[in-house]
Formats: C-alpha cells, structure tokens, sequence
C-alpha cells in the first residue's frame, strides 16, 4: 500500500496484480476466503487500514471485502480446533489461535504415550501448517472486530482456567497445555529455559 502510494516513486500497478497472483482461493470446513495459515496475516493490515467495503478486483470476483475474508480465517481457526486433528491439550470451541509465535523450544518428547516435536518460533497454521499445541490469547483477541461471537467466549475461557497463569498485565502471549510441565498449575508455561536471557510466553 505505501509503495502504491508514494507521491514520488510510486509503484506500478501491474506490481500489484504480481503480487495478487499469488493469492491461494480455499474452502475449508465449508468456509471459502483468502487462504493463509497463521492468524496475523489476517489481522495486522486492518491496524491501518479499514478494509470494509473496500475490494480490489479478486476480491471482487467473489463478492467479500478484506474484512469479511478475516472474518471467514477466523472462524476457520475455530473449526479448526474443534476437530483438533493433533490430538492437543485443550483445544476446542473455546480455546484456539494459531499464529507466528513463540513455543516450548525445539525438542521431541513423548506425550502421555506420543511422540511429539515442538517449535520455538515458527509460523504455526491452520488447517494444515505446523501445529505443536501451541495457542496464542494475543491472536484471539486480536480477532475481536472480526468474530466477536466467538472471540468473547474464548477470552471468558482464558481468564477461567487462567491461561499460563496469573500475571499483572494479562495473558502470556502464547502457551502450550500439551508441552509437559513440572507445575501444572501454569498449564503449559515455563518461565523460561536456563541460560535463555528472555522469558519465553509458554
């Protein structure tokens, strides 16, 4: 957007069409949008730009804006959480959002009988990118112009069972219930590893 609209040095449209070219059109859970996998790609853009009624010509072709194709990612995050194809801690119609994030750090261990890898961070997706039960609150609530029929709940949740436990300024910025810990009152969030010089949100 700023590049299309510099005064000065402006880019080309056909720079644009290149760059939609590569836009990946799917239905999943019987839900069609824009198609990417990790949460922010579908959030940060609307910080600076309101998107609703605006649409360039592929969205136009399939009668959405930006903003209702934000919409759809969400809800299809959910979904996604509900059918929980990887079997993780938690997961379901309340606890959900997956995203670029921190995790528990490179390691396989075997879980209650599976082995599982988890990342540090990665850009975890859905329905079919890199999953380690890892759940961002921060992705979720950012969601809230979105989806708020569903953000609302999810928080209420959160502050329920206390996500990563309790801290001054909210939520964790991610946590993983499924990743062993010795104090499972965090429910999935160490404070940090030894050695590590910043403390890790899981």
């Amino acid at each position: 957007m700023l590049g299309l609209g510099s005064p000065t040095h402006p880019l080309p449209a056909a720079s644009y069409r290149a760059w939609a070219s590569t836009y990946e059109w799917r239905t999943v859970y019987g839900i069609p949008f824009l198609y990417a996998g990790p949460l922010f790609t579908h959030q940060l853009s609307h910080v600076w730009i309101d998107f609703r009624g605006i649409q360039d010509a592929f969205m136009r072709e399939r009668g959405i804006d930006y903003f209702e194709n934000s919409r759809r990612a969400t809800l299809v995050q959910q979904q996604y959480a509900i059918r929980n194809p990887g079997g993780f801690a938690h997961y379901g119609e309340h606890c959900w959002g997956l995203t670029a994030s921190d995790g528990p750090g490179d390691v396989t261990l075997t879980v209650d009988g599976i082995e599982r890898r988890f990342f540090d961070y990665v850009a975890r997706a859905v329905p079919d990118g890199l999953d380690d039960g890892t759940i961002a609150p921060w992705a979720v609530i950012a969601s809230l112009p979105f989806a708020p029929e569903i953000v609302l709940p999810t928080v209420a949740d959160f502050r329920r069972w206390q996500v990563g436990g309790v801290h001054r300024y909210g939520f964790k910025a991610t946590f993983n219930p499924t990743f062993p810990v010795r104090d499972r009152g965090m429910v999935g969030c160490r404070p940090g590893i030894s050695g590590s010089t910043r403390d890790r949100s899981w």
